[in-house]
């Protein structure tokens, strides 16, 4: 069985969030942000991103650091326009990287406080609190990538609140090992979210899919490298995927070869594509299925799989269909 990450690493994971009001908010300017950053309002961006403590990652720093300050520094560098030179790359980063980071805070909650956890404050974080929950939550990210994966199982088909509803209610009323199955469920099921984004938008890049433009093609490997983002820590650590990490990054970061030359425009389509992208797809799917038994709590990565499931577009011949979020 794959042990939990020791929970001495992200001891100071709760410290920056005091309650659900704290918490609240913190989702609220999350949801700020995205929105901000799709309007390339940089300098506004930044300003409510520090306000929150970099959306409380100051909190979560320590050695090792934590997901959640790896993924808010990943942020950072976007919002300083340190990590790309493209614009639509720097906003996407932006914008699914505020998403990872509550992910992140959650689940650092979940592994440092153990069965002690406040479940409230979890699911406030998650957006499994509320019925509608906002667009920039992982419940939100949660429901439209399950929508457009084919499962091989029942495990995904549920409304991803209630999953999460009922696993936080085990750890809170359940018996000693019954909390501790739910919290590893749990935490399991939320790394597959990510997978799919990776995977998602690795499909729309590929070569296969046809024609994209600049901008298209800065957005989708930007949204699938930030979807990853917050699971990066585990894959790179993963003794089985050893050389996964290197090549996700390679696919999917901002790269000369790779990125949109400067003084071209975004809606412009290529007129060949870098050989760099070919057969990134199944680059990305080989480099995420080595770490399954890692991500998978349990160590069967066989039912990770069936977890995360096909890309529908897949069968569809790889065609991008409309480039949603």
């Amino acid at each position: 069985m794959t042990m939990m990450p020791s929970s001495s690493s992200y001891a100071a994971a709760h410290s920056g969030i005091k309650n659900i009001t704290e918490a609240s908010d913190l989702v609220s300017d999350a949801c700020a942000i995205d929105k901000t950053a799709k309007e390339r309002n940089f300098e506004s961006v930044k300003n409510m991103f520090e306000r929150q403590g970099g959306l409380k990652h100051k909190a979560t720093t320590g050695f090792p650091i934590t997901p959640a300050a790896a993924t808010a520094n990943a942020v950072a560098r976007a919002i300083d326009g340190m990590m790309c030179n493209s614009e639509m790359y720097r906003q996407e980063m932006i914008r699914k990287g505020v998403s990872g980071i509550l992910l992140n805070l959650a689940t650092d909650l979940l592994i440092s406080q153990g069965d002690k956890v406040d479940t409230d404050l979890v699911a406030v974080l998650l957006g499994a609190d509320v019925s509608e929950p906002k667009g920039c939550t992982p419940v939100a990210k949660i429901k439209r990538r399950n929508a457009e994966f084919d499962l091989d199982n029942n495990k995904n088909s549920t409304d991803p609140r209630d999953f999460i509803q009922k696993r936080l209610t085990a750890i809170r009323e359940g018996d000693a090992a019954s909390a501790s199955k739910a919290r590893n469920e749990l935490l399991t099921q939320l790394s597959v979210a990510p997978i799919q984004g990776a995977l998602k938008y690795s499909a729309l890049i590929d070569p296969k899919a046809g024609s994209i433009t600049y901008g298209e093609l800065d957005k989708e490997r930007a949204e699938g490298f930030a979807y990853l983002y917050p699971i990066m820590n585990q894959i790179a650590k993963c003794e089985a995927a050893s050389d996964s990490a290197s090549i996700i990054n390679d696919a999917l970061g901002c790269s000369p070869e790779t990125a949109m030359p400067s003084g071209v425009s975004e809606s412009a389509t290529p007129t060949s594509r870098s050989t760099a992208d070919d057969g990134v797809y199944y680059r990305v799917l080989s480099a995420v299925e080595k770490a399954y038994t890692c991500l998978a709590l349990s160590g069967d990565a066989n039912d990770f799989k069936q977890r995360v499931g096909t890309y529908s577009g897949i069968s569809a011949g790889l065609t991008p269909e409309g480039f949603q979020d």
